[in-house]
């Protein structure tokens, strides 16, 4: 997604917003990043071209990235954890967040409560470059329900979100944990027994659906139990595939970086 920009209005909407690009007058490449309803729309370019390379979803927490301007949008970081407790299950929760130019980066940080948790972050977004888009997150939890006794999926610090209902149609084909690559089933559990891994993530690509689908790329600060779930769904833009890494605790902090390629 492209969008160009006069210089003045970028100005005056970030101004508005309270939200720093850092454009230094208008020289060299800087971040833009705008409220449009439930969404911050964040661009990286210069001049007036600007084009979209993330999406931070307000009422969600559900992040997006993509590595280049003719990627098409897919697989979503959940930044906020999903957690079991009371015999109930929370996913997704609406986050507030503010940005500013750190150097060449831009920092996000948000805040959000899911299940009475409550959750502070930061993501540290780079230009990106020939290797793709690249965040920095780093999460640190207040308080916290008591979880059920769910192994493998009780706690998820870190959770990605995709679509796949057909072979032909699609957001993500496959997953993978370190060099192994895991075919995604029509309907059930990913990987049971889970798989400990430090790095996990969800294979993007061209299909019917989509073209140029990122891939998604997950590496945790330690070894984490990685496993999933499809839902079997004919919709495609249903979100029906999640693949986390998981946790029987609440740790009270944690980090990881994401790569979209």
């Amino acid at each position: 997604m492209s969008r160009s920009f006069p210089l003045c209005v970028m100005v005056l909407v970030l101004v508005a917003l309270l939200m720093a690009s850092g454009c230094g007058g208008g020289v060299g490449n800087a971040w833009l990043a705008v409220v449009n309803g439930n969404t911050v729309q964040i661009s990286y370019g210069s001049g007036t071209d600007f084009p979209q390379y993330a999406a931070l979803h307000l009422d969600s927490s559900y992040l997006r990235l993509i590595p280049t301007r003719n990627s098409g949008w897919g697989t979503s970081v959940i930044l906020l954890p999903a957690l079991w407790t009371g015999g109930t299950y929370y996913q997704a929760a609406p986050v507030t967040v503010t940005a500013a130019p750190a150097g060449d980066d831009l920092i996000i940080n948000f805040n959000g409560t899911i299940a009475g948790l409550q959750v502070q972050g930061q993501v540290q977004l780079s230009p990106p470059d020939a290797t793709g888009l690249r965040a920095v997150v780093a999460v640190v939890t207040t308080g916290g329900p008591a979880l059920d006794n769910r192994p493998g999926e009780a706690f998820k610090p870190v959770m990605l979100s995709s679509m796949h209902i057909s072979p032909t149609q699609w957001d993500t084909q496959s997953g993978f944990v370190g060099v192994q690559n895991v075919p995604l089933p029509a309907n059930g559990w990913i990987l049971n027994p889970p798989v400990d891994g430090t790095v996990f993530g969800l294979t993007g690509g061209t299909s019917a659906w989509k073209a140029n689908a990122p891939t998604v790329e997950i590496t945790l600060d330690q070894p984490r139990p990685i496993t999933g779930w499809v839902t079997a769904s004919a919709d495609p833009n249903d979100d029906n595939i999640g693949f986390w890494a998981a946790s029987d605790t609440v740790p009270a902090n944690w980090s990881y970086t994401v790569v979209a390629r």
